[in-house]
């Protein structure tokens, strides 16, 4: 029996990966689908890993298949319904003790679950031991097993432990041993100790790849699980003592490491919010427990937001409830009424709120533009609501909050601080028409963000690190996630939510059915609070960002453009061709040789490419010798193919290189290539005048940047933004991790000029000032910013009608300002000529662009070897 499953389960994941392949020869570039220019009609959808800071960027699009049958590979979520609500799952995940085996299923062909998911274990591989859990994510739950081998983990969803401990699937009989996810000990970053429905019985495990896992447990299995992880895992080695003496306490381990950067400016109070909300138990996993952020502006009415005038802000000493007087007054009489009341028992408890400021609908209701979470909102409603109850205005959600609706005290969720997406409807979702008869859209955004979603989070961001937010932070901190969430300080801020949304009386042990389903009723619908993580006023911010930022760096070169200088003398000198990369490394400035790769600075490694045998080799940078060489890789200079490889280095020896994955997509010549393993994008540049945007982990095809007008010579990616810069001859393009062209302009000034190189400016995202750098066949260095413009503003100088590519004047009215990106330029470089004089054939051309780390040196690499810097006076 268990052989005639294993080859019904081969067959299937044959025939998954036959779909995958029809897909890849019908998508957009691929052998059989659309060429160069032709974009399918493909919905976008947010990709569950997460990035730096724990932020969730990553927006990609959904596979397109063709044939009428489709068997999702290992999707594992078909051996489960979906659950519509949350409270549904502490049953499932009691009676998943208890496996029905009154069933024998003698054929594969009878059970999906096993046909589906059923692989083997890791050759030589066993199972040590084995767990009943619960996965969440998002809004579906799904019963499985947990095992732990030799040095992986597994994820089997869809089974369960008999009370025998075999494993089972969850309809039938004992089977032989499922796999659905497995991650090595050696790829795990971290595990915390996680609340479910307000119980402590969960783990959240994290990966070195950005995704993770949230566990539910039984009878505290999730103790006995984390212990075992830290026997395992090389990063948790050490660490599981304190946790779990912390977790047994109820009390999260709060490190001051994070309290003292945050106060001195050395962190950001993005990254310090998400770190409170990490430590306080929430995730993206469950959206009960969605990471809450607050409301930080009051002005969502003026054409330019004033960040320096305290008017601009939200009173962040106050909770929602509490930010007009007359709000205030209604809530404390709501108060004084509920407690004469008392006697009708909980559900009429004494609280302030009996709604809560994050929830699964709130959350789902912000992000309903954007797949998963348009579904999720569907499933949640039953359907979309009434247009004018959806989020489809910024200032119409802030006046509910703080103002107009008393059922209504949310807060905000991180997105609005990173993730422009969400407030676009790119999937073109039918959200029905307002009573005017307007469709609703993409959400309407406050004047100063000049209708620009990038320009409303960038300045949305500005504000969440400005000083006066930097100043009084701590106040909401004490609220959320302190000394202000509950008990008499709670009361007394009017900041007392309904008991059940506590965990000491919000917790489902109760013997009492329908007591237990009431409270299950109210934290589904309503949300939890987070953990509380301090007992003691927060402490204030020692120095404001702008202080700190003094302190601890150079004034950046971009600052004063005007005052930039360069040496006589180049600061360093290749004796053999042109320079090829410039890298900034801690104290240190590496420098290569054209067709030559520094492939690990701790290593001192390079890879280099070119010969006329087309080998390639690698080599140690201090010393310059070849300590291995490979030969015909591919055709350097000719291939049309990406080639991803596997490699294995260390000192001086090549221990391992091998094929991972070619690429096909591009009709021509790959002339350039830009890796980010921020944003998990590798982006391709050719002859045939597009761009390819692939996806790093899964190495596949996300979509093209067309409309180049000349081979692309050079790209970058800002690792802040995810933003791409494309080079093609005059040609500079900016465009978003989507493919949406931002804007474009012709760079030259006279005698046309090619784009050898470019580079981004990256010290803070939210920072206008920073700044995209182009190097030029010339000779020359350009420098350029990008501003909002509208029709009607005149560009003020000969080079800014050149720089921004503007269309002339219409004599469109100033009332109708429709906003524009421009790529402006801010100031040209050129050695020891005036800009008059400068253009001779003797100039060297521009071969590579750095920036040191604090962003206060210029580094300009040319052809005939020499590296120079620019610093300001």
């Amino acid at each position: 029996m268990n052989h005639i499953q294993q080859k019904t389960s081969e067959w299937e994941r044959l025939s998954s990966k036959w779909l995958d392949v029809e897909a890849e020869l019908l998508r957009e570039r691929a052998i059989f689908g659309p060429g160069p220019g032709v974009l399918l009609s493909r919905d976008w959808i947010q990709g569950s890993a997460e990035g730096p800071n724990r932020t969730k960027p990553h927006i990609r699009r959904k596979t397109q298949r063709k044939s009428n049958k489709v068997v999702e590979p290992l999707s594992l979520g078909s051996a489960s319904a979906e659950v519509e609500t949350e409270a549904k799952i502490l049953s499932s995940a009691e009676a998943a003790t208890e496996p029905s085996s009154s069933t024998n299923c003698s054929y594969s062909t009878d059970c999906s679950s096993i046909r589906v998911i059923l692989q083997e274990l890791q050759e030589e591989d066993e199972v040590k031991a084995k767990m009943c859990i619960v996965t969440v994510s998002g809004l579906r739950v799904t019963e499985g097993v947990l095992l732990f081998g030799n040095d992986s983990v597994y994820l089997c969803e869809g089974f369960t432990l008999s009370s025998t401990g075999e494993v089972c699937c969850r309809n039938h009989h004992p089977s032989s041993v499922p796999v659905g996810r497995r991650w090595l000990y050696q790829d795990i970053k971290d595990a915390r100790f996680m609340r479910y429905l307000l119980e402590d019985n969960a783990l959240e495990i994290f990966m070195k790849n950005g995704h993770s896992a949230f566990l539910v447990f039984l009878n505290r299995d999730h103790v006995n699980a984390y212990k075992k992880l830290c026997l395992v895992v090389p990063l948790l080695k050490g660490k599981g003592v304190a946790e779990v003496i912390a977790n047994a306490r109820k009390a999260p381990v709060v490190e001051k490491a994070a309290l003292l950067k945050w106060q001195r400016g050395e962190i950001s109070n993005f990254e310090y919010l998400m770190h409170l909300n990490t430590l306080a138990g929430r995730t993206y996993n469950d959206l009960m427990q969605y990471p809450v952020f607050p409301w930080i502006l009051a002005d969502y009415e003026s054409e330019t937001l004033d960040l320096v005038s305290p008017a601009s802000f939200r009173d962040l000493s106050k909770p929602m409830g509490a930010q007009t007087e007359k709000r205030r007054q209604m809530f404390i009489q709501r108060y004084k009424e509920v407690g004469c009341n008392e006697g009708e028992g909980e559900l009429s408890a004494r609280c302030h709120y009996c709604t809560h400021y994050s929830s699964a609908i709130i959350v789902a209701s912000f992000l309903v533009r954007m797949e998963p979470f348009s579904h999720t909102y569907h499933t949640l409603q039953g359907g979309f609501d009434i247009p004018e109850r959806m989020f489809y205005s910024v200032k119409k959600e802030w006046d509910s909050a703080s103002r107009d609706n008393m059922g209504d005290v949310r807060e905000l969720i991180p997105e609005f601080f990173y993730l422009p997406d969400f407030l676009v409807n790119s999937n073109l979702i039918n959200l029905g028409c307002m009573e005017d008869g307007t469709p609703l859209g993409d959400v309407e955004l406050p004047p100063w963000a000049k209708g620009d979603p990038k320009e409303f989070i960038r300045v949305h961001r500005e504000a969440l690190e400005s000083d006066y937010v930097s100043s009084h932070l701590h106040l909401w901190i004490d609220l959320i996630f302190g000394c202000k969430q509950q008990g008499p300080a709670a009361e007394e801020s009017l900041n007392l939510f309904h008991p059940y949304f506590y965990a000491q009386r919000g917790r489902t042990d109760s013997k009492d059915p329908l007591v237990k389903n009431l409270k299950l009723g109210y934290v589904s619908n309503f949300g939890q609070v987070p953990k509380q993580l301090f007992t003691k006023p927060h402490p204030a911010r020692i120095c404001s960002k702008k202080e700190a930022a003094v302190l601890s760096s150079p004034t950046p070169f971009f600052f004063r453009l005007d005052k930039l200088k360069t040496t006589a003398q180049p600061f360093k000198e290749l004796s053999r061709g042109p320079v090829g990369q410039i890298l900034c490394v801690d104290k240190e400035v590496q420098i290569l040789e054209r067709n030559r790769l520094l492939l690990s600075p701790a290593l001192s490694c390079f890879f280099s490419w070119g010969f006329p045998d087309n080998s390639c080799a690698f080599g140690n940078y201090t010393s310059g010798k070849t300590f291995a060489v490979c030969e015909e890789l591919c055709v350097w200079g000719t291939s049309t193919v990406v080639c991803v490889w596997d490699v294995s280095l260390t000192k001086d020896k090549l221990s391992h290189m091998k094929l991972r994955q070619p690429l096909y997509g591009h009709i021509d010549t790959v002339t350039c290539l830009a890796v980010s393993e921020v944003h998990n994008m590798l982006v391709s540049g050719s002859r045939d005048f597009t761009c390819i945007l692939w996806d790093l982990e899964e190495l596949n095809y996300v979509t093209q940047l067309t409309g180049h007008t000349s081979s692309v010579s050079a790209i970058a990616i800002n690792e802040l933004t995810g933003d791409i810069a494309s080079c093609a001859g005059s040609q500079l393009y900016l465009w978003t991790m989507r493919g949406q062209l931002l804007a474009c302009t012709d760079i030259s000034c006279g005698p046309q000029a090619d784009i050898v190189c470019v580079c981004f400016s990256q010290r803070f995202e939210w920072d206008a000032r920073n700044v995209i750098v182009t190097g030029c066949s010339d000779g020359s260095v350009r420098i350029w910013r990008t501003e909002l413009r509208t029709q009607t503003q005149f560009p003020v100088t000969s080079e800014e009608v050149l720089s921004t590519g503007s269309a002339a004047f219409d004599g469109s009215s100033p009332k109708d300002k429709k906003w524009e990106r421009h790529l402006v330029l801010c100031h040209e470089l050129n050695r020891g000529h005036p800009v008059s004089q400068r253009r001779y054939k003797k100039n060297p051309a521009i071969t590579a662009l750095a920036m040191s780390r604090s962003h206060a040196t210029l580094l300009v690499g040319d052809a005939w070897g020499r590296v120079f810097t620019w610093t300001c006076e």
